[in-house]
């Protein structure tokens, strides 16, 4: 079960939470967490929001289409809660990337959210190129089964 707080600050017209709670609860069956309530959030967010936030956690001053920040509260999953963290779209840069890859904004975003999901998980696509394809095939496998 997906507990979603979610919040689009933006003036841009976007998908709900409903939309967001589909593509997570889709992830969570892949990757077999349905015995634990996931806690997690999705902000969509502006360049300005983005760009602040990666500068601050990240060390880089532009802005980026997915951040994710993990919490780290293991007390939590032995009752079966597992408070994964939040995840910052920025729907402006969502929006050029899936006019530029020729697909829609609800593709993007959902892979997008995909994406910030198995980096709140641990997945890490920039330490190996292993790594980078093993995230990449999930992302896909996850993708495909929404319907």
């Amino acid at each position: 079960m997906i507990d979603l707080v979610f919040k689009n600050s933006t003036s841009e017209q976007a998908p709900g939470g409903a939309f967001f709670v589909k593509i997570l609860e889709s992830a969570a069956k892949t990757l077999k967490l349905g015995g634990s309530k996931v806690e997690i959030s999705v902000n969509l967010t502006g360049e300005t929001k983005i760009k602040n936030l990666n500068k601050k956690y990240r060390n880089k001053n532009t802005a980026t289409n997915v951040l994710s920040f993990p919490l780290s509260t293991d007390v939590l999953k032995k009752y079966g809660i597992l408070p994964l963290g939040d995840i910052f779209i920025c729907l402006p840069v969502a929006k050029k990337e899936a006019d530029g890859e020729n697909i829609s904004v609800e593709n993007k975003l959902a892979w997008l959210t995909v994406h910030g999901f198995l980096h709140l998980l641990g997945y890490d696509h920039e330490t190996t190129a292993k790594d980078a394809q093993a995230m990449l095939d999930l992302e896909r496998k996850i993708l495909r089964k929404i319907k």
